[in-house]
């Protein structure tokens, strides 16, 4: 059993009410939500080791399966180029994912269990936290990690 859960909810503000969003991926195991600057919401599915994208406008999903042979995404986090980074536990890495081009590229950590939890940047870094090695990681550029 999975303890992953595998909806999402869009909660209205003013009566309180919440409505489920079912990811495409039966028992996806969604982990973390990221809004990109069009409004759509980017996921990471753990247990599908997918990165799926939701429009709440159009109300489709665009499901991205992470490269690898076990992939387990986890954090995720868009950045102001619109590149989408994600986790993945799997390959003990980093991904930067172009949505234009549908590609992924692996940024893999220098250390053994990186468990990267959460994902946040600034204009030009992405910064990582490395929860199995109690550090923080900075991208610059896609081509150069540092500590």
């Amino acid at each position: 059993m999975s303890l992953a859960g595998s909806l999402l909810g869009k909660p209205d503000l003013e009566t309180g009410e919440t409505t489920v969003i079912e990811p495409r991926t039966k028992d996806a195991g969604t982990r973390r939500v990221w809004s990109d600057s069009m409004g759509r919401l980017w996921v990471s599915e753990w247990n599908a080791g997918n990165l799926s994208r939701y429009d709440l406008v159009a109300k489709h999903w665009k499901v991205y399966h992470l490269p690898g042979a076990e992939p387990h995404a986890y954090a995720v986090y868009v950045d102001d180029r619109a590149m989408v980074w994600v986790s993945d536990f799997g390959a003990n890495a980093i991904l930067r994912f172009d949505p234009q081009a549908g590609t992924f590229e692996s940024l893999p950590s220098d250390r053994e269990g990186a468990a990267v939890r959460q994902a946040l940047g600034r204009p030009g870094e992405m910064w990582g936290a490395e929860s199995g090695t109690d550090r923080l990681v900075a991208i610059r550029d896609a081509k150069e990690a540092r500590n």
